[in-house]
C-alpha cells in the first residue's frame, strides 16, 4: 500500500511540474478564451488527479496525459455545441441542465472530494445551497424543487448551473481565510442609556460577534465576505448577522452590513488622546483657580458636613464642572440623550481596540435612584485603585439616605427592614450621631445648590476661555473621528465625540494629582471621593 501511494504521490507531482502550464496553453489554442482555457484545464487536471487516487498507474505517462485532454476536449466542444443550440433554438424551461459540470459534480460526489463539496456548501448563499442539497443529496427533481421554493422551473435550473460553476471553482482553490478567523482581536465597550432589554451587552458576549462587527467597522460587507474573512459556514454567519442586525449593531446597506457604531482602532484612539492631552494642564490649571476662588463659598451652601475636608470636595468638583463644560460648549447629542434604538430602548454604545496607551484617562459615572432621590458616583480608573472604592449603593440604600436627610430621621426610627439596610450603609456613606441622627460622609447638594455652582462657575473669569478651548477640543476629535469611520456613523457624531471628551475629566485628575492639588485617599477601599446625593 505504501509502494502504491508513493508511485501516486510522484505521478500527481510530475503532472503538476510537468504539465499544467503546456496543457493551460493546450486549451487557450483550443478554446481562444482565457476564462474557458481556465475551466478545461482544470477540468483536465480533476480527470487526471481522480484516476491517479483511484489508483490508474499509466504505462506510457505523456501519452496517457495528452489522451485525457484532447478527449476532455472533445467533450467541451460537443456540449459547448449543443447549448449554442439550446439557446437559439429552445427555451431553456424545456431541459434538464446536463453538462460537463454536472458530470464532475457527480463524480466529485462518489469520490473522496466529497468533503470538499461539503466544504463548499458552508460558503455559498443558502438561495444556491438549498437547491443543491436537494437536488444531489435528497435526490428531489427539479420540478418538485421549484414547487417546494416557489419558484419557476427554469430560476431552478439556472441556479443549479451557477452553484455548479461556484462549487467547482471553491474545490479546486486552497481557501484563505483572514487572520481574525484564527486570532481575533481584544476589545472592549462601553456603553450608557437605558438597556431594559439587556443589549447592547448581551450581543456581545461572544467572539464571533465581536469579530464580525470588528470586520464590518468602516468595511461594508457583504454576509460572504463575513463569512471568507472569519471562516465561519455561511449558514451560521447568516444568524449571526441577522442577529447584530436586529440589535441595531450592524445597519444594512443593499447587500451588505457595516457597524452603526464607532469602534476606535488604535491609530484613532491615540489622535484622539494626544488632541485632547495638547492642552489639557492649562485646562487643569484654570479649573483648580476657580475651585480656589470659590470653595469657601461653595461650602458655605451646606453640601457637606464639618467633617470632610476639601479635598473631598474637589474631588468631586473637577469632573463635574469638565462635565459642565462639555454639556455647555456645543450644542448636540449627549450621554444622556443617546440615540434611539428600533426596540425604543435610548442607549449608545462605543468600542475600543485594546492597546498600550499613554495612560489610562477612564473614568465612570454612575447613577442610582429616580427623579427627586438620586445617588452619582465618578469612578476613577487608572492606576489609582479607585474605581469601586467603597462600592455602590443598592437602590434601597439611596431611598433610605434620602428620606433620612430629608426628614431628619434618626435610626431608632427605623422599621426591621431598614435596620437591615442600614446596615449596608453605616460606616460607608453615612453614621450614626451619637443621638442617632444620620450623619452623611459623601457631600449632599439640592438642586438649587447645583444651580448655584453653575452660576459661580459661568460667572467666573475663567469660564469664556475654557469654553472657547472645549469648543475648539470637539471640532478637533470630530474631525478626526470623520476621516477614520464611515459616513454611516457621522448622524451619532455629537454623542460619540462627547463621549471622547470625557477624557478629559480624568486627565484633569491627574493633573492636579501630580500638581498636589488633589490627594489620594488613605484606605481606597474605605473611601467615597466623588460621591454626591442630589435631592429635588
Amino acid at each position: 500500500m505504501q509502494a502504491t501511494n508513493e508511485i501516486r504521490d510522484r505521478s500527481i507531482a510530475e503532472f503538476y511540474e510537468n504539465y499544467m502550464e503546456q496543457l493551460f496553453y493546450f486549451c487557450l489554442k483550443k478554446t481562444g478564451s482565457n476564462e474557458e482555457a481556465e475551466d478545461l484545464s482544470q477540468d483536465i487536471a480533476y480527470q487526471i488527479i481522480a484516476a491517479l487516487n483511484k489508483g490508474t498507474v499509466p504505462q506510457n505517462y505523456p501519452a496517457w496525459v495528452w489522451q485525457i485532454a484532447r478527449n476532455r476536449y472533445s467533450v467541451w466542444a460537443a456540449n459547448k455545441h449543443i447549448r449554442r443550440e439550446f439557446i437559439s433554438d429552445s427555451d431553456i424551461s424545456d431541459y434538464e441542465i446536463e453538462d460537463e459540470d454536472g458530470n464532475i459534480l457527480d463524480g466529485m460526489i462518489q469520490t473522496e472530494q466529497l468533503a470538499l463539496l461539503r466544504r463548499e456548501l458552508a460558503f455559498i448563499k443558502r438561495d444556491y445551497r438549498d437547491i443543491v442539497v436537494a437536488y444531489y443529496i435528497d435526490d428531489t427533481n427539479i420540478r418538485d424543487i421549484a414547487a417546494s421554493l416557489s419558484l419557476s422551473v427554469s430560476a431552478v435550473q439556472q441556479r443549479l448551473h451557477r452553484a455548479r460553476k461556484m462549487l467547482k471553482e471553491g474545490m479546486e482553490m486552497s481557501r484563505e481565510f483572514g487572520k481574525r478567523s484564527y486570532d481575533p482581536e481584544n476589545i472592549t465597550f462601553a456603553a450608557s442609556g437605558d438597556q431594559p432589554s439587556g443589549l447592547p451587552w448581551k450581543a456581545v458576549d461572544r467572539k464571533i460577534p465581536v469579530n464580525i462587527l470588528l470586520q464590518a467597522s468602516n468595511n461594508p460587507s457583504t454576509v460572504e465576505e463575513l463569512s471568507m474573512e472569519l471562516g465561519i459556514a455561511l449558514p451560521y454567519m447568516e444568524e449571526e448577522v441577522e442577529l447584530l442586525h436586529r440589535a441595531t449593531l450592524l445597519e444594512k446597506q443593499g447587500d451588505k452590513y457595516v457597524t452603526n457604531f464607532f469602534i476606535m482602532d488604535k491609530d484613532c484612539r491615540i489622535a484622539d488622546y494626544n488632541a485632547m492631552r495638547e492642552n489639557s494642564k492649562e485646562r487643569s490649571r484654570l479649573i483648580n483657580e476657580f475651585i480656589d476662588d470659590t470653595l469657601p463659598e461653595i461650602r458655605a451652601l451646606g453640601i457637606a458636613g464639618d467633617h470632610i475636608d476639601d479635598n473631598a470636595i474637589r474631588w468631586w468638583l473637577v469632573p463635574y464642572l469638565i462635565d459642565r463644560l462639555i454639556e455647555k460648549s456645543v450644542k448636540g447629542q449627549s450621554i444622556y440623550e443617546p440615540p434611539m434604538r428600533a426596540n425604543g430602548e435610548s442607549w449608545g454604545f462605543v468600542g475600543y481596540e485594546l492597546t498600550e496607551m499613554p495612560e489610562n484617562t477612564v473614568m465612570g459615572h454612575n447613577g442610582r435612584g429616580n427623579r427627586t432621590n438620586m445617588f452619582w458616583t465618578y469612578k476613577y480608573g487608572g492606576d489609582l485603585n479607585m474605581w469601586d472604592q467603597c462600592g455602590e449603593p443598592e437602590y434601597e440604600d439611596v431611598m433610605l439616605m434620602c428620606d433620612c436627610i430629608k426628614n431628619q430621621r434618626r435610626i431608632d426610627s427605623f422599621t426591621n427592614t431598614e435596620t437591615g439596610v442600614w446596615k449596608r450603609i453605616d460606616g460607608r456613606y453615612a453614621h450614626a450621631a451619637e443621638d442617632g441622627s444620620v450623619v452623611p460622609d459623601i457631600l449632599v447638594l439640592k438642586a438649587k445648590d447645583i444651580e448655584r455652582i453653575n452660576e459661580l462657575f459661568a460667572a467666573h473669569r475663567n469660564y469664556n476661555a475654557l469654553i472657547n478651548e472645549f469648543k475648539e477640543l470637539y471640532f478637533k476629535l470630530e474631525e478626526i473621528l470623520k476621516q477614520r469611520n464611515h459616513e454611516v456613523l457621522h448622524k451619532n457624531m455629537g454623542y460619540n465625540v462627547r463621549m471622547e471628551l470625557y477624557s478629559t475629566r480624568m486627565m484633569a485628575v491627574l493633573d492636579l494629582l501630580g500638581d498636589g492639588v488633589l490627594k489620594l485617599p488613605e484606605d481606597p477601599s474605605k473611601s467615597s471621593f466623588g460621591m454626591v446625593i442630589i435631592l429635588s
